[in-house]
């Protein structure tokens, strides 16, 4: 069942599905259990306009984040790790050269940089009504989290804390995992491009494993969109450069970007069932556009 599953990912799907053997299970009655079972180590991250709230100091290993905000419009958290020798402020630089809404050829460049300057660990895109937590495997040492929605409206002055993990510099791995997740949408390249593919995301409280088969980062944003909307609308809008009405019924949801090799496990907590993009709008490395106008969406029907 699971290898039929996983069929279409080949090396990469096996890599999920030994980290998916970690994660996952049902909410319990305290937050510790219900963020922090499964051998997890829980992070509670609060993150709105008042900035980034999120404790000092963690353990290493599989780490969850649970991310909440107050911010009626939502918010965006991201997770980075910067490689030896390579600052955060340089990271940052080429970050807003990523999100250039001008130039794709800067944000090709950008987006390059960045891949090659940091570990994209996750995020989460969440509102008042839907948190979400996300869990990867991390090792001993500083991670920069985010605020991605104050950083796209103002790359000069990027809002950002520093949590310092403590403990085993190999962080989690598949031993560590007790329960297979609901349902897996693994991110891999085809001829036509990147694309999600999605097997067994059937439910709302499905929780996701998301593994990056490919060499670029993505993310994968969780978006209400029209009942009956299809793939085929999805990039009619995107591929038209975002002219046209667009199909989509409230804020976006979702995982930040992972880098290429790495697998997180998202949880949305009260989402409702309803009819979802998959989306990912980090630009190419080569062209610049988003990948989303180069097909990169799936639209989901969730029960």
């Amino acid at each position: 069942m699971r290898t039929a599953l996983l069929r279409n990912g080949a090396r990469a799907a096996a890599a999920a599905l030994a980290f998916a053997t970690t994660l996952g299970g049902a909410a319990t009655a305290t937050a510790q259990e219900e963020y922090g079972g499964h051998g997890r180590h829980p992070v509670e991250v609060s993150i709105g306009a008042s900035g980034i709230h999120a404790p000092d100091t963690a353990q290493a290993g599989l780490v969850a984040f649970h991310v909440r905000t107050d911010d009626k419009n939502g918010h965006f958290l991201q997770a980075f790790r910067p490689h030896r020798g390579v600052t955060v402020r340089k990271v940052l630089a080429d970050l807003a050269k990523a999100v250039d809404r001008n130039s794709p050829a800067t944000a090709a460049r950008g987006i390059s940089a960045v891949r090659g300057e940091a570990d994209a660990l996750g995020g989460a895109q969440v509102t008042p009504s839907v948190s979400e937590t996300f869990t990867t495997p991390i090792g001993a040492g500083p991670v920069l989290l985010l605020d991605f929605t104050a950083f796209l409206a103002d790359p000069a002055h990027p809002a950002t804390r520093t949590l310092n993990l403590r403990g085993s510099r190999r962080g989690g791995s598949s031993e560590d995992l007790a329960a297979f997740p609901d349902s897996i949408v693994i991110t891999h390249e085809t001829s036509a491009g990147p694309r999600f593919d999605v097997n067994g995301l059937r439910r709302a409280a499905d929780s996701i494993l998301v593994h990056n088969a490919s060499d670029e980062l993505h993310e994968m944003g969780l978006q209400p969109v029209k009942r009956g909307t299809t793939d085929a609308q999805i990039q009619a809008f995107f591929g038209g450069g975002g002219s046209g009405t667009p199909p989509f019924t409230g804020p976006s949801l979702g995982l930040g970007a992972i880098s290429p090799g790495r697998t997180a496990l998202l949880e949305t907590h009260h989402l409702p069932p309803g009819t979802y993009a998959l989306l990912c709008f980090v630009p190419d490395d080569k062209t610049g556009r988003p990948h989303v106008a180069e097909g990169m969406h799936k639209v989901v029907v969730l029960t």
